[in-house]
């Protein structure tokens, strides 16, 4: 190589806006150029000579940096990409670093260099990645509520949810609690909290709003009643039937009207409303056309016989399908990285420990710590809410001595429980 020809590669070398540094062998710095200076905020006069050990070891911000120049030292084959942070004194930058061995031959020389300053290009994708992040939490925010609000009986139950999920990982945070949450996890487990029942978008209202066991077809019961009256009425005035056989028919059936109201509204069936409903469901009444009808349906007499709660086994059946479809429909959504998780965790709020949840009957280790929480709190403030027409709501004390018993046979985590008890974080919403 002619000196004309070093003098063009060192003219192109000191006017580059990449930073350029040359170490020997032993780490000393031989020859820098001054885009060296403006991007490490060091003048020449500091480094020239130096071993790389001593000119960037003053500021713990830069072992990183140190880190991988040393890591082009030891391990000497091939090209090394890095970014890393840089601390200038003044403030951080951060840095594209290449760094490589520098050879005559087949014999290393020296250690080449090459970084340049990202910083800014960095800061813009911070932005871009956090106004990413608003547009999803104000979009999940959006959909959560849309869902709430279908319901005017669980318009406030996600929103609930969230409240208690931040007091309790508050709580974990002021404690230095082991199990605190890191931001990203914090963020990905409010977010599966939010999303956790968007699969309700599949239920019909008649279904998730059933307040009563017969829903709307207690109106069609009442109707029958009263032409079962009016049928009685015209029998008697038509000579077909005595006044006192009118009149008990008369009583007989109001007695199994009131019953049924009664019944409908009832929070559990004693055995002696079984009876009645099962005496009724036998009966029958004659129409206009002489034709034997049944005093109930069958379909209404399955729905008296409930036992406990609003929902027959049928109905049941499709108001737990919204863990499915709450997995189906996130399943369809690109998630970032950091909230890969949130389908698993937001479809899987119905599991216990023991295997007996829905929909995947999973148990024991296979259900994550996040939704054993996420279970807790969907349980606790179903229990105490006061907007459910089916059910009053329960104290907290009482709340907590059934969730206690859920821990002793296996269905929920006794540990994160403890941890709710200690949080005291239902108070963010009672």
């Amino acid at each position: 190589m002619t000196k004309h020809d070093d003098l063009i590669r060192e003219s192109i070398i000191r006017d580059m806006s990449e930073g350029v540094m040359v170490l020997g062998l032993d780490g000393s710095i031989q020859s820098l150029n001054p885009a060296t200076e403006r991007i490490l905020n060091r003048s020449a006069d500091q480094l020239m000579g130096r071993k790389i050990a001593a000119a960037f070891y003053e500021y713990s911000e830069n072992d990183t940096f140190n880190q991988a120049v040393l890591d082009a030292v030891y391990h000497p084959t091939g090209m090394h990409h890095h970014l890393v942070p840089f601390y200038t004194g003044s403030g951080m930058r951060q840095l594209h670093m290449v760094t490589s061995y520098l050879k005559d031959g087949p014999t290393p020389i020296g250690i080449i260099l090459v970084f340049s300053d990202i910083t800014a290009l960095a800061e813009l994708k911070l932005q871009y990645a956090q106004q990413i992040t608003t547009l999803l939490d104000s979009l999940v925010t959006a959909l959560s509520t849309a869902i709430d609000e279908r319901s005017p009986y669980t318009a406030n139950h996600t929103r609930n949810m969230v409240k208690m999920a931040r007091a309790f990982l508050d709580w974990l945070d002021e404690t230095d609690n082991p199990h605190r949450f890191s931001e990203d996890r914090r963020h990905a487990f409010l977010m599966s909290v939010w999303l956790h029942d968007v699969g309700k978008l599949v239920v019909p209202l008649s279904i998730m709003d059933k307040a009563t066991r017969l829903g709307d077809d207690l109106e069609r019961v009442e109707a029958r009643f009263d032409r079962m009256r009016l049928l009685a009425r015209i029998d008697r005035l038509e000579g077909r039937i005595s006044a006192e056989a009118h009149e008990a028919r008369k009583a007989r059936d109001a007695a199994w009207l009131d019953a049924i109201q009664r019944i409908n509204t009832a929070p559990f069936l004693e055995e002696n409303d079984v009876a009645t409903i099962q005496e009724i469901s036998r009966a029958r009444y004659t129409d206009e056309d002489g034709a034997g009808q049944p005093v109930l349906l069958p379909s209404e007499a399955e729905k008296l016989l409930i036992r406990k709660g609003t929902l027959t086994d049928g109905e049941r059946q499709i108001m737990q399908g919204h863990a499915i479809a709450t997995r189906l429909i996130l399943s369809q959504v690109k998630f970032p990285q950091t909230f890969a998780m949130v389908p698993q965790w937001a479809s899987a709020h119905h599991e216990l420990l023991g295997g007996a949840g829905y929909p995947l009957k999973l148990s024991g280790d296979s259900i994550p710590r996040e939704v054993r929480l996420l279970t807790i709190l969907d349980i606790f403030e179903a229990l105490t809410a006061k907007d459910r027409p089916y059910k009053k709501p329960i104290p907290v004390e009482r709340s907590l001595d059934i969730l206690r018993s859920m821990v002793r046979e296996g269905s929920i985590d006794g540990e994160i429980l403890a941890l709710f008890v200690q949080s005291e974080a239902w108070k963010a919403i009672l």
